[in-house]
């Protein structure tokens, strides 16, 4: 049980270094330019090392969405699930998807921006059961934060409206952080901290009930 552990873990370290590598080169270079050669060469090592674990650029690309929607839900899921005030909670649950969105954009950025970007218009039927199951992830994920503007509304502090609907301008102003923002050289955690601070207050102004009292 040990070596299997250990050969686990092991396959989940070189995975998480193919994924991270090729985030890097989708983002720049987008999908259809990529090739695993490419991957390989920014990984130095060998296109054997890459298709033992991936037989495809799309069984990777798949996983950078997977790896950012854990990533996300991992963050956001039990502030998500604490027993406080919506007015409370989903600031915060904002600030984490941010902070992760600059912190991780190589993965969080194709993520974002890919799925429907690349290949998938003219391939998605090649794809389709794990498209659909990406898309559930998602919708998963935005649930969360319609559940919490639901709450919101209920308390009295958020405007009444479809929920579901509320959540796309909400992602919006959050996701186009993927588009503008460029890390700098010299760049501290709190200039992070501040581009998320700004962020989310100016999308809860959106949300909020002027006759709330907020």
């Amino acid at each position: 049980m040990a070596k299997q552990k250990i050969n686990q873990e092991r396959e989940s370290d070189a995975k998480n270094e193919i994924v991270r590598t090729a985030a890097e080169i989708f983002m720049n270079y987008g999908y259809a330019a990529t090739s695993i050669d490419a991957i390989a060469e920014k990984m130095g090592a060998t296109k054997g090392r890459i298709y033992h674990y991936y037989r495809s650029k799309a069984q990777i690309f798949f996983d950078i969405q997977r790896t950012a929607m854990t990533q996300l839900m991992q963050a956001v899921e039990p502030i998500a699930q604490e027993k406080v005030p919506a007015e409370e909670k989903l600031p915060r649950m904002a600030w984490e998807h941010l902070s992760l969105m600059l912190r991780e954009l190589p993965v969080q950025k194709v993520a974002v921006q890919g799925l429907e970007k690349y290949l998938f218009e003219a391939e998605g039927f090649r794809h389709a059961k794990t498209l659909s199951e990406i898309n559930a992830l998602r919708d998963d994920y935005e649930q969360m934060f319609a559940e919490v503007i639901d709450a919101g509304a209920r308390e009295g502090v958020f405007v009444k409206d479809s929920p579901r609907l509320l959540t796309k301008p909400f992602f919006g102003t959050m996701n186009w952080v993927t588009v503008w923002y460029r890390p700098r050289r010299i760049q501290s955690d709190e200039d992070i901290d501040t581009i998320c601070s700004t962020l989310v207050d100016f999308a809860m102004r959106g949300l909020r009930d002027p006759k709330g009292g907020t």
